[in-house]
C-alpha cells in the first residue's frame, strides 16, 4: 500500500461529536484547543468543555465589554471605588478570563483599601484628641474621596485645624502644672534629703546624748560601743572631739575595774584613752596592768614545767604559748628580754611531741622483732645481746677493749686472747656482765659495760642462714634501742 493511499483521521468535534470533514469549515477553542465547526461553536456561543468557560462573543458584545471597562476606568478616576468593583465583578462573572478586568478590580479594590486605612486612622487619631495627627491622615484621604466623601472629610478637617491650638494651650497649660508639680515635688524631697542628710547627724548625736546614762560595767561598754559606732558612721563629724573625750572617759573608768580580773580587756581600753589620762594616772594604771599580767606569766610558766615533768607536752606548749602572748602584749617591759628562753623551751617541747610518735614507731617494731626472736627461743629483752664490735685493745687477761661499730661506744669484752686481733671487725653474741673500771691515756679512770662473748663470729666465715637472719635481727634491735634511749634522754629534759 503506498503512502497516497493513507487517509489520516479528522477531527471530532466537539460539540456535535462529528468528524470535521474541510479545514475550513474548523475552529480550535482559545482556552483549551478544541476542536469545533465553526456553526457549531457559535450555537453553542463557545467551547462545550466543562471548567473551560471559553465564551463566543459577536461584534456587539466585544464592543458592549470595552465601553463597560472603560466606565470602570471612568468610576475609579472619579473614586467611585465601590462602584467600579462592583461593575468589575459583574463583567467577570461574564468573562472571567478578561486580565484587563481583573487589573481594574485589584486596582479599585487597593485604592479603596487605602482611604479606608487612611480614613480609620484618622477618626481613632480624633477621637483621641490628637487634631494634628487626624489633620494629616483626613488630608491625604482627600486622594481617595469622590464629591460627597470629600465634603464630609473637609468638614471633619476644619474642625481638627480648629481644635489643634486649643490643644496646643491645653498642652502648655498642663505642662506648666507639670513643672509645677515637679518643683513642688523636688522642693519637698531637697527639705527631706536635708532634714533626713545633712541634719541626721545633729539629730542622732542628740539621740545618743540622751541615751547616755551608764552607771555599771556593762553600761559603760555599751556607751563606748554607740560612741565609736557613731564615730566610725560619721569620722568628720563636728562632734568628734566631744566623743573621744566620751570615749577616753568611759575607757579609763573601765581599765580601772578591769586590770585585776582581765589584764587584756584593761589593756585594750587602757590603749583607748592612754594619751588622755593624766601621766600619774596614766603609769599607776599601767603598772597595775602590768603586775596582774606578770603574776599570770609566772604561773603559765609554772603550769609548763608541772606539765613537763608529767609528760603532758601538748599542755606544756600551750601554756608557753599564752605566756609568749602575755610577752607580746607589754613590748616595751623587761618581759621580752626572756623570750629567747622561751622559745628554746617552746622549740624543745615541739621536738618532744613529734618524738612521742616516733618513739611510738620503735616499741611497735621492737614488738615485731620480739616475736621473730621468739622463733630462735631469744628475747629482745633477755640479758643475751648481739653486738658488731672493732677489737682495738688488749687491756687485760681475757679482756678486751673494743668500739661498736653501730654508735661508736666504746665497750669491753671478756675473750681467750686467741680469738680476737686488733683491728678485727667482729659480731659477737653476749652477755651483760656487770662494770669494769679502765685508764686512759691521761690516767682518768672510765667505767665501762662488760660483756662476755658466747659466740664470736667473723663476718667473712658467716655461713649458716638462720645465724645471720639472727644476726641481723640483733642488729636491728640493738639500733632500735639506742633510738629509744636518745629519745628517752631528751624526754627527760626539763625546761628552762
Amino acid at each position: 500500500m503506498s503512502d497516497s493511499s493513507i487517509k489520516l483521521p479528522k477531527n471530532i468535534c466537539t460539540f456535535c461529536q462529528t468528524p470535521i470533514k474541510n479545514d475550513g469549515e474548523e475552529l480550535h477553542c482559545p482556552s483549551c484547543a478544541s476542536p469545533y465547526h465553526i456553526d457549531c461553536w457559535a450555537e453553542n456561543k463557545g467551547c462545550a468543555v466543562y471548567g473551560c468557560g471559553e465564551k463566543h462573543r459577536t461584534y456587539n458584545e466585544e464592543t458592549s465589554l470595552n465601553d463597560s471597562i472603560i466606565n470602570i476606568e471612568y468610576l475609579i478616576n472619579k473614586n467611585k471605588f465601590s462602584e467600579a468593583i462592583i461593575e468589575a465583578k459583574q463583567l467577570l462573572k461574564i468573562d472571567r478570563k478578561s486580565t484587563e478586568l481583573k487589573n481594574l478590580y485589584n486596582k479599585a479594590v487597593s485604592l479603596i483599601n487605602n482611604k479606608i486605612n487612611l480614613m480609620t486612622s484618622g477618626d481613632e487619631s480624633f477621637n483621641k484628641h490628637d487634631y494634628k495627627s487626624a489633620a494629616i491622615y483626613y488630608k491625604n484621604v482627600l486622594k481617595y474621596t469622590d464629591e460627597d466623601e470629600t465634603n464630609f472629610i473637609n468638614a471633619r478637617l476644619e474642625i481638627s485645624k480648629e481644635k489643634i491650638p486649643e490643644q496646643k494651650r491645653r498642652k502648655i497649660y498642663q505642662n506648666i502644672l507639670i513643672i509645677v508639680i515637679i518643683l513642688a515635688i523636688l522642693s519637698a524631697i531637697g527639705y527631706l534629703g536635708y532634714y533626713t542628710i545633712v541634719l541626721k547627724e545633729d539629730r542622732d548625736f542628740s539621740e545618743l546624748v540622751k541615751s547616755d546614762n551608764a552607771k555599771d560595767l556593762k553600761s559603760i561598754e555599751q556607751m563606748i560601743v554607740k560612741y565609736e559606732t557613731f564615730l566610725r558612721g560619721n569620722p568628720n563629724s563636728k562632734n568628734k572631739n566631744n566623743l573621744i573625750e566620751r570615749i577616753n572617759q568611759y575607757s579609763y573608768q573601765i581599765a580601772n575595774l578591769y586590770y585585776k580580773d582581765n589584764w587584756k580587756q584593761a589593756l585594750r581600753y587602757y590603749k583607748k584613752a592612754e594619751n588622755s589620762i593624766e601621766s600619774i594616772d596614766s603609769k599607776n594604771l599601767k603598772n597595775n596592768i602590768y603586775n596582774t599580767a606578770f603574776n599570770e606569766y609566772k604561773e603559765r610558766i609554772s603550769n609548763a614545767k608541772k606539765f613537763n615533768s608529767v609528760s603532758k607536752y601538748s599542755e606544756s606548749l600551750n601554756e608557753l604559748n599564752n605566756a609568749l602572748n602575755i610577752i607580746n602584749s607589754f613590748p616595751d617591759s623587761n618581759l621580752p628580754k626572756e623570750r629567747n628562753i622561751l622559745e628554746a623551751n617552746m622549740l624543745l617541747l615541739n621536738k618532744k611531741i613529734s618524738s612521742i610518735v616516733k618513739i611510738n614507731d620503735i616499741e611497735r617494731e621492737l614488738r615485731e622483732k620480739d616475736k621473730e626472736l621468739n622463733g630462735y627461743g631469744l628475747s629482745v629483752n633477755s640479758a643475751k645481746t648481739a653486738i658488731s664490735v672493732r677489737v682495738m685493745e688488749f687491756i687485760e687477761p681475757d679482756i678486751f677493749l673494743m668500739k661498736e661499730t653501730v654508735g661508736g661506744k666504746t665497750i669491753a669484752i671478756k675473750g681467750k686472747e686467741e680469738d680476737f686481733k686488733i683491728g678485727q671487725v667482729s659480731n659477737i653474741e653476749c652477755l651483760e656482765s656487770g662494770k669494769v673500771t679502765i685508764q686512759d691515756d691521761k690516767g682518768n679512770d672510765i667505767l665501762l659495760n662488760l660483756y662476755k662473748q658466747i659466740i664470736d663470729t667473723d663476718f667473712s666465715q658467716e655461713n649458716e642462714t638462720g645465724s645471720s637472719e639472727k644476726t641481723a635481727i640483733y642488729e636491728r634491735v640493738k639500733n632500735l634501742k639506742i633510738q629509744k634511749e636518745k629519745i628517752d634522754s631528751l624526754l627527760k629534759i626539763s625546761l628552762m
